[in-house]
């Protein structure tokens, strides 16, 4: 059985400035994102992970750098578990985009799996799609292996809908700190969540 860590990347500039959504967007992590990087990987240090991957976004690659310190172990970057393309919307603040484009962020909120992100960017669907395929291929590479998954809020959240069949309009359900935790475990015959989010490492910054 393949055992997936999915963890968010620390936070961002863009994230401390009023949660601009970075998207594709290359921002890199603020101090406090180095910070949360660093009590995850305090949190993760007893994990036998025998795979790395990462988004080939820096704040996912450094994440996963700072979370493997001290371990001979290779990080791969796979593209297919980038964030979520945002369009339009990329760089800016929910509080402005959803003015600026109401009838866009409206459809979004109906259904996110068929409206694009910013009218150009992806919807749920294609995110999930291409995530799947990538957590696939990773369960039939290491079939009985730890895998660490740095990725991102958005990608995570909508995997796990996906794979629960929740409705896509119910993903801000699904929370996603920085740096919080998701554990799944996947066989060609089962799959499942033993955890979504855990955030108890950064307690002691919050």
């Amino acid at each position: 059985m393949a055992t997936f860590y999915f963890v968010r990347h620390g936070q961002t500039e863009w994230n401390a400035d009023r949660n601009r959504y970075c998207g594709r967007s290359d921002i890199g992590l603020s101090e406090l994102g180095i910070r949360q990087a660093e009590l995850a990987a305090e949190a993760l240090k007893d994990v036998p992970f025998d795979a790395a991957y990462s988004s080939t976004l820096s704040r996912a690659y450094d994440t996963a750098e700072i979370l493997l310190r001290g371990r001979n172990l290779p990080i791969g970057k796979d593209p297919r578990i980038v964030e979520t393309d945002f369009g339009m919307w990329e760089g800016e603040r929910l509080e402005d985009f959803s003015v600026k484009f109401p009838d866009n962020w409206e459809a979004w909120l109906r259904d996110p799996g068929t409206t694009k992100a910013g009218y150009t960017g992806e919807n749920a669907v294609q995110v999930y799609t291409r995530f799947r395929e990538c957590v696939d291929e990773l369960a039939q590479k290491h079939p009985d292996g730890t895998i660490l998954v740095v990725a991102h809020s958005m990608a995570v959240r909508f995997f796990v809908a996906g794979t629960l069949q929740v409705p896509f309009k119910n993903y801000r359900m699904i929370p996603q700190d920085n740096t919080g935790i998701t554990i799944y475990k996947q066989t060609p015959e089962d799959s499942r969540f033993l955890a979504i989010n855990i955030n108890t490492h950064l307690y002691s910054i919050k």
